[in-house]
Order: structure tokens, then C-alpha cells, then sequence
């Protein structure tokens, strides 16, 4: 193989390499497992849970 050859080859190995590296730092649809629970053992937790719901009943009847 020439020099020029393999030079091609490197480049588009690492274009790849690159392509590769970026699609794995995306978070996957799924990410929201990740945090799924967090907030289990919160004492605030069942009270922001009251608050939200609190809010999308206001908002929904607003909108209506």
C-alpha cells in the first residue's frame, strides 16, 4: 500500500472512530430510567407529588 493509501484509510477509519464516539454520548430514549425512583425515599417527595397534581387539574380546567 502507498503512503497516500493508508493516509485515506486513517482518515476515513477516524471519521468513523468520531461518528462512533458522538452517537455514544447521546443519552438513549430510554435515559429517563435513569432517574426513575430517585425520589423514593424524599420526605418531600408525596408533597410535590400533591402540589403537581394540584397544578395540572387547575391547568386543565383552565383550558378547557
Amino acid at each position: 500500500m502507498s503512503t497516500k493509501t493508508i493516509e485515506q484509510h486513517l482518515a476515513a477509519f477516524q471519521k468513523r472512530v468520531a461518528a462512533l464516539e458522538a452517537k455514544a454520548r447521546r443519552k438513549p430514549r430510554g435515559a429517563w430510567m435513569d432517574v426513575f425512583g430517585m425520589a423514593k425515599d424524599d420526605d418531600l417527595f408525596p408533597e410535590a407529588m400533591k402540589l403537581g397534581a394540584g397544578w395540572r387539574k387547575k391547568e386543565n380546567r383552565r383550558r378547557k
